[in-house]
């Protein structure tokens, strides 16, 4: 199987496995500290501009399903 390397490593995520963990790792915590029993939802569409511009977005959406 081929796996063709990412074309924007570094660009709009973490270049580095362990660096993109720490950054999703920290926007979960964030959202998880953030978000109370009442802003629980039934569902979401959470945009996707990379993490630096929409990571915190996203993470906010996954923590109140």
């Amino acid at each position: 199987m081929t796996i063709r390397k990412s074309t924007v490593s570094g660009l709009f995520y973490e270049a580095t496995p362990d660096g993109l963990s720490k950054t999703v790792d920290a926007a979960l915590l964030k959202a998880k500290k953030e978000v109370t029993p009442s802003d629980k939802t039934f569902g979401a569409i959470s945009p996707h501009a990379g993490y630096i511009f929409s990571g915190n977005v996203s993470a906010l959406a996954l923590e109140s399903l």
